[in-house]
């Protein structure tokens, strides 16, 4: 059974607008690569009218990490997004796919946007429930490596929430929605690794620890499976 979380955001702006905001692929972009520090991000959509889409996104993390040590784990650590858009529903469902292992995890996320009642200043609210669920398949480590998926999730959420309000608080919506396209998706070029800051240093422990948990559940996924062949032949 898959172990889920749920996060709550009021946001100063109907349901409808936050829908708009997030397919706005040029927005999404700022997020992703200013907001969430994202090394690569590259998107592709397909409308089919009235405003919903299907969006496939490949993303590489920006890692505060050694160069060297960034090159293997940023790619470890990569993964696609397949996002289905529902105007109707004002709804974003998506089914993430990493880079490396995606045969030992499934994870998805749903988020719906609900108008929430006008404050007394006239103000429109919307609330917008982010739903994550991951199951890691290795029995190895699974709880380890499941609630380490949440943790993750739980800083992405609230580093793109905090992103997005206080783009609403410095520039209005209309100027963030005018925002033209680019012709090219968002890189960030580099990364930085500073021994004593306290933050890198976790930063370098937490990514070995996963990038060695997911090369340590292909290993034995390859055994399990040669395993299974041996005793087939041999039947």
């Amino acid at each position: 059974m898959p172990r889920s979380a749920t996060y709550e955001t009021v946001y100063p702006i109907t349901a409808e607008q936050y829908y708009d905001l997030m397919l706005s692929r040029s927005f999404q972009r700022d997020v992703h690569v200013h907001g969430l520090r994202m090394s690569r991000w590259e998107a592709e959509d397909v409308h089919d009218g009235s405003r919903s889409c299907s969006r496939t996104v490949y993303s590489e993390p920006r890692l505060n990490l050694p160069k060297w040590l960034a090159r293997v784990a940023r790619k470890s650590q990569a993964y696609t997004e397949y996002s289905r858009f529902d105007r109707e529903a004002l709804r974003r469902t998506t089914r993430v796919v990493p880079k490396y292992a995606a045969n030992m995890m499934e994870m998805s996320v749903e988020e719906r946007y609900v108008d929430q009642a006008t404050t007394p200043r006239g103000e429109r609210l919307c609330v917008v429930y982010s739903t994550v669920r991951v199951r890691a398949k290795a029995r190895l480590f699974r709880n380890m490596f499941e609630k380490w998926l949440l943790e993750q999730s739980a800083l992405k959420v609230g580093q793109r929430d905090g992103y997005v309000l206080n783009a609403l608080k410095e520039r209005s919506l209309a100027d963030l929605m005018g925002q033209a396209d680019e012709e090219t998706d968002g890189v960030v070029d580099g990364e930085g690794f500073d021994t004593k800051d306290t933050k890198d240093r976790c930063a370098l422990v937490r990514t070995v620890v996963a990038t060695a948990f997911i090369a340590a559940a292909q290993f034995f996924a390859r055994e399990l499976k040669a395993r299974e062949r041996r005793n087939s032949n041999r039947r």
